[in-house]
């Protein structure tokens, strides 16, 4: 009977080990998958308080829409180094505020963010209070903070499969990620759920709860078209629970793999206007 019961214990202990591996296989494809070397891309932001009613989500408010030209480029050899900025480009009052961003893939090296201000003429850096406390802090207004962001980063986290459904007429993994201590200790998400395309190896949609184990916020990738045979979410939407507040973002224009200068990617775009917006308009140019 003993020996049963090791077994048997042997055998379930083997499965768990064997579930949190294959998911987080299927993670790493998803982190594997080809998004471009390099991205430009204008988006728009359109941002709201809604209320309930009649079962769906309607804005409170008249939406506060915002456009940003967004340029990234692919470091290292799996191209895991990422440097991105974001130009603000409507509405007129605040066009110059720009982020820059860096992504490593060396585990624990945190990403590194800068805000310039335009009106400030000052470039700050995004850290937080301390090294035990997330981010706080909306990206340009919206419903994504600083840390929303960020690079997903595959072993700050540890994964479970929690099932399989079908989501948008598309068979999916539904994974659940929690972070591993030194990225918890500086998060603002106690842990994930992702609905993953079986087929595309793509997320379609998240949950995530806050540190308190409450749900936060849920994200929803729409409108999945392919350019240059790489799939991209045309359409984002971040609903805020807590806040009552919902993001979308829409590609007006994308284009992938197309030369960018190093020298864009620095401090100088965000605090030198010449520099930026001469620059930027030849980017434009490859959009048209």
């Amino acid at each position: 009977m003993k020996k049963l019961l090791l077994i048997l214990a042997m055998l379930i202990f083997t499965g768990a080990i064997c579930s949190a591996q294959d998911a987080k296989e299927i993670m790493r494809k998803v982190d594997d998958r080809d998004d471009g070397s390099t991205e430009i891309s204008r988006v728009s932001l359109t941002s709201y308080r809604y209320v309930k009613k009649n079962g769906k989500n309607v804005p409170a408010e008249k939406p506060r829409v915002k456009v940003m030209d967004f340029i990234k480029k692919d470091y290292g050899p799996r191209e895991k180094d990422h440097k991105s900025v974001s130009i603000m480009i409507e509405p007129k009052s605040e066009r110059g505020i720009s982020f820059l961003q860096y992504d490593y893939e060396e585990v624990g090296r945190d990403t590194d963010q800068w805000m310039y201000l335009s009106a400030m003429g000052k470039v700050k850096r995004i850290v937080s209070g301390n090294d035990n406390e997330p981010k706080t802090g909306s990206f340009f207004g919206t419903e994504l903070n600083y840390e929303d962001m960020e690079a997903y980063a595959l072993d700050d986290y540890t994964y479970k499969i929690l099932g399989s459904e079908t989501y948008r007429k598309r068979e999916c993994w539904v994974i659940e990620a929690t972070p591993v201590m030194r990225k918890a200790i500086k998060s603002n998400y106690s842990r994930e759920i992702f609905w993953v395309d079986k087929e595309r190896d793509f997320t379609l949609k998240s949950v995530l709860f806050n540190r308190n184990g409450k749900k936060s916020k849920k994200i929803y990738r729409a409108k999945i078209e392919r350019i240059d045979g790489i799939l991209v979410p045309m359409k984002i939407v971040v609903n805020n629970i807590e806040t009552k507040r919902r993001t979308t973002m829409i590609y007006e224009n994308i284009i992938l793999n197309r030369p960018v200068e190093d020298s864009y990617l620095t401090q100088r775009t965000l605090s030198d206007k010449g520099f930026r917006e001469r620059k930027l308009k030849e980017y434009q140019k490859t959009m048209m």
